[in-house]
């Protein structure tokens, strides 16, 4: 499974270089559609295979000095391209584990188990929903297995307010699960006590 060389490679790798962007666009077409049908084989989802498309060219375009040293471009941008949608599905994976991790601690009881432990998981929806719309935003995305700086880019903040927007959401959800899945056990134990 490989990618096709368009007409004139070579040419427009030269132009590229030399900071031609009518050049750029030549190859940015020229691979766009045959590159993007691995990568969403890979990671099934049109925005994902997007955002690696994006990164991907962006990266050829700081670094099209280099471009004129490779001798067989396709073969150079399939392993880019395997590489780079390799270590996103890590990343994804990585921060899926986080987040069953963290949703794991915060619904884990030190009480004795309650008789409706999905109702944890309804405290949880709520304490999502409480969040101010940013926190809610970057908090999914994450969850969603987003990297920091593609949340930023795509809520158009600094990384380090999307860090501080998902530290925050923690914060808050712990906070209101601690509180609510304490309540309801408080509940619960005075229906039993009646």
């Amino acid at each position: 499974m490989g990618l096709k060389c368009i007409d004139n490679e070579q040419q427009i790798l030269e132009q590229i270089a030399g900071g031609n962007e009518e050049a750029f666009s030549k190859l940015f077409h020229g691979y766009l559609n045959q590159a993007a049908r691995i990568v969403f084989s890979l990671v099934g989802s049109k925005e994902q295979t997007e955002e690696i498309m994006q990164d991907l060219f962006v990266k050829l375009w700081k670094n099209r000095l280099q471009l004129i040293h490779i001798k067989e471009f396709n073969a150079y941008f399939f392993i880019l391209l395997r590489n780079h949608t390799l270590n996103h599905l890590m990343k994804m994976v990585a921060e899926r584990k986080r987040q069953q991790a963290y949703v794991k601690f915060v619904t884990s009881e030190e009480q004795p188990e309650s008789p409706q432990p999905d109702g944890r998981l309804d405290i949880l929806d709520k304490a999502i929903d409480a969040l101010p719309v940013q926190q809610k935003t970057v908090f999914l995305l994450r969850s969603q297995g987003y990297r920091n700086p593609e949340i930023a880019l795509r809520m158009n903040l600094s990384t380090d307010s999307v860090k501080k927007y998902n530290q925050l959401a923690i914060k808050s959800i712990h906070r209101f699960m601690k509180v609510h899945v304490s309540v309801s056990l408080a509940i619960l134990a005075t229906r039993f006590l009646n």
